[in-house]
């Protein structure tokens, strides 16, 4: 496939040279389509999946936790272009994590999809000394024969032996998946998060954001983790919906939320009539006020937004908001993968000026699809907020704006702190200064021709 994709876009390259000049200008993106669904029956363990249905062997042994070692808090971003370390800050954060849980400690994993090889095998480590270890994902992407899944399928069946029956049900290993929602109807099981009610030095450790368990999320987005440590209370929310999802039935208010300290969790769904007039994030953008800051030296509120997907009905009800902002006076800059055309038309046109924007994407192999792509999902504020003249506000977490977030499991956190508003705003700034190099030419041109779609590859949902 990648051969006919750089055949056709150096065809394209030669056949419409001419066309080059006329599209110089800015183009806009068109909307990714929304994930449709299918009804949701009840998740089951995937446990039967039998030792005959293994692809990969299993995994070695691994040593034993130090207890010397604890997960640094606060913000981990990755940069898929950097080296080995820069590519696998996030993941290894997140390995060593599970290798320092000790026996009798527990694991829970939310990911929408597992494919990462180190990631599997150290759950299967952990499950072996004796911890517990619980994951939920998407049974869309448990595998098939075309397109398997040995990671996880090796990953179950390791979960299901190792005296897993002797044990008490309550610390039983399993991995099971949902359809959709596991909490709500429809929608998809998008949370992003990892629970360790020890690990190392460390107790009731968080860690949540845009980082899926898989190779991709390493070495072709670029992804962010936050990371809480020794907040019981925290601790206890996520691990409350956890137990919710993996029950895997409606819950009538889904939508709930937990504050402990600066730290205020969000879990969607948020589904229902309100659902279009009181959708989270247009309420976090609503509680902005652009003039009269004190913590900025202009005295203008700053919001910098990272967003993989911005697109359909609910994206444009969020771009008004953020055009509306900026002709108000608000600092605005965005860094984004994907956007519909109405979006993109209101933050350009309806103002005096666009607002500030750099796509983050990048064809790396030259055949037309992009490849490496921004998947953060970001907000932070600094400026007039609610009532405070110096708020320091970051959001992140799974909640792209697009239409299935607020039918989907999602897991989202706001910060207060100006430590952590510094470093998010940091690496925006960065990407936004420092867009990845991309040959942009072929997926335009493909695109326009319609013989290719550069988002094919980009997981809008």
């Amino acid at each position: 496939m990648s051969v006919v994709r750089r055949t056709l876009g150096l065809l394209v390259l030669s056949t419409v040279l001419a066309l080059v000049l006329t599209l110089a200008g800015s183009v806009p993106l068109g909307a990714g389509p929304a994930t449709a669904a299918p009804a949701a029956p009840s998740a089951r363990s995937v446990a039967s999946v039998g030792p005959a249905a293994l692809v990969a062997a299993p995994p070695a042994a691994r040593k034993g936790p130090r207890k010397a070692w604890r997960p640094r808090a606060g913000a981990t971003f990755n940069n898929p272009l950097g080296g080995r370390r820069e590519r696998r800050r996030i993941v290894r954060q997140v390995i060593k994590a599970i290798d320092h849980t000790p026996r009798g400690g527990q694991i829970r994993v939310a990911s929408w999809n597992v494919r990462n090889a180190g990631i599997t095998r150290a759950l299967a480590s952990a499950h072996r000394r004796g911890a517990t270890v619980r994951m939920i994902m998407s049974r869309g992407n448990l595998g098939t024969s075309e397109d398997p899944n040995p990671g996880v399928r090796s990953l179950v069946h390791e979960l299901s032996t190792n005296g897993n029956d002797a044990r008490r049900p309550a610390r039983r290993s399993h991995v099971k998946t949902c359809v959709s929602s596991c909490r709500g109807t429809s929608g998809i099981s998008h949370s992003k998060f990892f629970l360790f009610s020890r690990t190392g030095r460390a107790r009731w450790v968080v860690m949540n954001g845009s980082f899926n368990a898989t190779d991709l999320a390493s070495s072709n987005q670029w992804n962010e983790i936050y990371t809480v440590r020794g907040k019981p209370g925290m601790y206890d929310a996520f691990r409350g919906t956890f137990a919710q999802m993996w029950r895997d039935k409606p819950v009538r208010k889904a939508f709930t939320r937990a504050k402990v300290g600066p730290v205020t969790a969000f879990f969607y769904p948020y589904a229902g009539p309100r659902a279009r007039r009181l959708d989270p994030a247009l309420s976090e953008l609503k509680a902005v006020r652009c003039r009269g800051a004190r913590n900025t030296a202009s005295g203008r509120t700053k919001v910098r937004i990272a967003m993989t997907s911005w697109f359909g009905e609910r994206g444009t009800r969020l771009a008004w908001r953020v055009r509306r902002m900026q002709n108000h006076g608000c600092d605005v800059k965005i860094v984004y993968a994907v956007m519909g055309n109405e979006v993109l038309r209101i933050l350009r046109r309806e103002g005096r000026r666009p607002v500030r924007m750099r796509q983050i994407v990048q064809d790396f192999d030259g055949d037309g699809v992009y490849d490496r792509y921004l998947h953060m999902k970001v907000l932070t504020i600094r400026g007039r907020y609610r009532g405070d003249r110096s708020a320091w506000i970051t959001v992140n977490g799974s909640a792209n704006w697009s239409p299935a977030v607020l039918n989907s499991d999602e897991a989202v956190l706001r910060i207060k702190r100006p430590s952590v508003l510094r470093d998010y705003d940091r690496w925006i700034t960065k990407l936004y200064r420092h867009p990845p190099e991309t040959g942009q030419l072929a997926p335009l041109l493909g695109r326009r021709l319609g013989v290719l779609d550069p988002y094919a590859e980009i997981e809008v949902d």
